[in-house]
């Protein structure tokens, strides 16, 4: 079947996802994959949305209809598999928190670009570190590591990083 992505953002409001999910839904189209994330007021949507052809056209169409009817800023952009198929990598999921600091993600995904590791979702967040207060950085990232790649040199790498920005990790199969 069909796919395409849908991205839209604007201001957040109760509501929202019901909106978003019930366009969708009166054209036809299946709610496959999504992230929706509020953003410092900013509601942030990615779906990956499947259907028939004429669902699909019916979405691309009606487009207009849901940013009015939302006033989010919604775009639909083609689906295209990744290269290499499933087979060609591991998942596996690398957890990080550390005193927060500018670059821990540039830093990391800088070391995981060297390696050809791909990140295929990423989330950070701040919080207050437990009776001090100190803004704490967590990252969870979901990476595809190439069959190729020595799991023992990615671990050495990862560790020596880490150790370097003061961050505790973990990396485990996903």
């Amino acid at each position: 079947m069909p796919q395409v992505i849908l991205t839209a953002i604007g201001a957040d409001r109760p509501g929202l996802v019901d909106d978003v999910s019930q366009f969708i839904f009166d054209r036809g189209g299946n709610i496959e994959d999504s992230r929706m994330v509020n953003l410092a007021g900013q509601f942030a949507v990615m779906v990956l949305l499947g259907g028939t052809d004429q669902a699909i056209a019916k979405v691309r169409q009606d487009l207009p209809i849901l940013a009015t009817k939302t006033s989010l800023r919604a775009e639909l952009h083609e689906a295209t598999a990744a290269p290499g198929g499933s087979g060609a990598a591991l998942p596996f999921r690398l957890t990080g928190t550390a005193l927060d600091q500018p670059g821990l993600v540039h830093r990391v995904s800088h070391l995981l670009h060297e390696l050809h590791v791909n990140i295929e979702s990423l989330e950070t967040r701040l919080r207050p570190a437990p009776y001090t207060g100190a803004p704490m950085f967590d990252m969870e990232l979901i990476l595809s590591v190439p069959r190729t790649t020595p799991l023992s040199q990615l671990r050495q790498d990862i560790a020596k990083l880490c150790d370097e920005l003061n961050v505790d990790w973990n990396l485990d199969p996903a």
